[in-house]
């Protein structure tokens, strides 16, 4: 083979494995095995809890905290797009919401729940031990992911900007026909 065309191809391929590894890590390996606890202090499994939704239905678990100001401000926009896209998707799929105050405890998550107006619908966790940096991967909050069925990434956003909002905003309108 000729020496010019081998060179070639190995640069090729060494920058579609730079461009490609990165892409790939980020959004198909699955959150699955990590625990939060509830409000009542019960242990819930990412992974267990998956299961039980629909497989055609999303979550969209937010790392916020307490002291976090803008956690505070994206928390009524989540809650406000998550019942518009389950109004719009007409029962073809569920969006759930979870939110995980990380580094809070049972009371502080009480309080909040109570102040940021989480209803019903919304799974309010808390991981004290802020254990959902070294498992989740995340830099810092507010973090959102939004996941599948088979619990596999499909869009994760760290902090909270107007840009950030409108990238789920438009992922999620996509969905619905």
């Amino acid at each position: 083979m000729n020496p010019t065309k081998t060179l070639i191809s190995k640069k090729i391929l060494s920058i579609l494995i730079l461009f490609l590894v990165p892409l790939g890590t980020a959004f198909s390996e699955p959150l699955s095995n990590f625990a939060f606890y509830n409000l009542k202090k019960e242990r819930i499994v990412l992974s267990d809890s998956i299961r039980e939704f629909s497989k055609k239905d999303l979550l969209i678990l937010n790392f916020t905290g307490s002291t976090c100001k803008p956690c505070k401000e994206q928390v009524p926009i989540l809650l406000r797009l998550v019942k518009q896209i389950n109004l719009s998707s007409r029962g073809e799929f569920k969006v759930r919401f979870w939110i995980v105050f990380v580094g809070d405890d049972f009371k502080t998550g009480k309080e909040y729940s109570k102040i940021l107006k989480l209803e019903n619908d919304t799974e309010v966790l808390i991981d004290p031990l802020s254990s959902s940096y070294s498992q989740a991967k995340i830099s810092g909050l507010p973090t959102v992911f939004l996941l599948d069925g088979k619990q596999e990434i499909l869009l994760k956003i760290e902090g909270y900007t107007d840009a950030g909002t409108l990238s789920l905003e438009n992922f999620l309108n996509s969905l619905v026909k």
